[in-house]
């Protein structure tokens, strides 16, 4: 693995940037993809209140990033990235003390620290890019992938620790882990060389605004179009915290060698697919670029709606086998170990895609920014998945539930594919 790592030639401060970002995922996600448990199990709320509150802590967090990156193109990465590392890692404390009566500071204040890092971190990452484009992709889903160790050891260490020890004590190590983020974050400052960002927005706030070009206008269109399909995306991606993980506590057999499985373990096998697909994807995308053969990216968002499409499909189909109105069943967990394999390929087609084409087409002084708009399309995403996923415990035919999201993700995935041609065009790729 090592040795793949290498062979890929990517600069050495993304692996220091990617290592501060799976630290601060380890304390965000562990709380996040944990907390519709967390309320049902320990603080006894509803599943719909449950549901309801997981939609809107996690709408929050990635609604506000178009704030944080607006700060950070003109303050510069730096101190955001700092800032939302100390937020999150006081929320984790917060929530740690088990107080019901702190649980939305809490939660608030690691909302607040996902938004305001998130922006500056990515556009911190595109500066790497800058002088060869042909790596970004690959570099970008190496990244991606990276990070995403920090969301499977999350779910899995604080699973673990959770069900043997006590919940306190899982969100107080998710605060510790964000604390780590800090070491490898001063690593990767040492070495990467920024323009001087905050003077030249300052300057630039003092005179006229630059008038943006005809051709940098439609690139940014092109970012706000694949934005708005991205919601449909990941409004089916927050099932995977919401509905799909009680469906894994409540209608999946978890038993296994007389040992039950936390529930937050089948959703931890979605992150892991992410790591394995890592490498494989990275050296195709660079294979087929160098032949010129690699799908753009609005090919492979609309890819990432269909493989979603069949991951909700295996769902449909898993839900099927549980009889009208029953509160509890013992499925196959192979049912949502497939259907989580399918999520994983559609986010790794669409979410470092997505971010490695805002850093790419963006003008430099909005890239921030523009990063947090495609956060915000995640934020209202996920606050309509948070929205629907009750009706999961209110449909009698569970299967029916899933099968909403079939049909979205086939219908937009298809329309996306037809507007392939018109979307490549208006990235004006000759003017790079």
């Amino acid at each position: 693995m090592a040795k793949s790592f290498l062979s890929l030639k990517q600069p050495k401060e993304m692996y220091f940037l990617a290592l501060t970002e799976m630290c601060q995922r380890f304390a965000l996600y562990g709380v996040a993809y944990m907390l519709v448990l967390y309320l049902v199990q320990k603080l006894k709320f509803t599943d719909t209140a449950a549901d309801h509150l997981f939609g809107i802590f996690t709408g929050v967090a990635f609604i506000l990033p178009v704030l944080g990156g607006y700060v950070a193109d003109r303050l510069g990465y730096k101190l955001p990235i700092i800032w939302g590392m100390i937020l999150t890692a006081i929320g984790c404390f917060l929530i740690s003390t088990g107080s019901g009566s702190l649980l939305y500071l809490a939660l608030f204040f690691i909302a607040i620290g996902s938004s305001v890092f998130t922006p500056g971190i990515y556009a911190l990452l595109g500066t790497l890019y800058h002088k060869d484009h042909s790596l970004r992709d690959s570099g970008f889903t190496i990244y991606y992938a990276a990070v995403n160790i920090g969301t499977f050891l999350s779910m899995f260490i604080l699973g673990a620790i959770s069900q043997v020890h006590s919940w306190n004590a899982a969100f107080f190590v998710a605060g510790i882990v964000q604390l780590l983020g800090f070491l490898s974050f001063a690593k990767a400052m040492k070495t990467i060389h920024i323009a001087p960002l905050a003077k030249a927005h300052a300057k630039a706030a003092e005179k006229k605004q630059p008038v943006l070009h005809k051709h940098e206008r439609s690139r940014i269109w092109v970012i706000c179009i694949l934005s708005f399909f991205s919601i449909l995306f990941w409004m089916a991606y927050n099932q995977g915290g919401s509905s799909m993980n009680l469906f894994a506590l409540k209608f999946t057999d978890r038993h296994t060698f007389g040992f039950e499985m936390p529930a937050s373990w089948l959703l931890s096998s979605e992150s892991l697919y992410l790591i394995i697909l890592a490498i494989p994807l990275s050296k195709l995308y660079m294979t087929l670029a160098n032949r010129k053969k690699d799908p753009s990216p609005p090919t492979k968002s609309g890819l990432s709606l269909i493989s979603m499409g069949i991951c909700f499909a295996i769902m449909a189909i898993g839900a099927s086998q549980i009889p009208s109105g029953a509160i509890t069943a013992k499925v196959s967990p192979f049912y949502l170990f497939s259907a989580y394999a399918f999520m994983a390929i559609g986010e790794m087609l669409i979410a470092p895609i997505g971010l490695s084409l805002i850093t790419h087409l963006s003008p430099r002084r909005f890239t921030a920014m523009l990063v947090g708009v495609w956060y915000l399309c995640i934020g209202i995403a996920f606050y309509l998945g948070g929205m629907i996923a009750p009706l999961m415990s209110r449909l009698k035919d569970m299967s029916s539930f899933f099968a909403i999201f079939v049909v979205i993700s086939f219908v937009f995935g298809a329309v996306l594919l037809l507007l392939v041609k018109k979307l490549n065009k208006m990235r004006h790729l000759e003017r790079l």
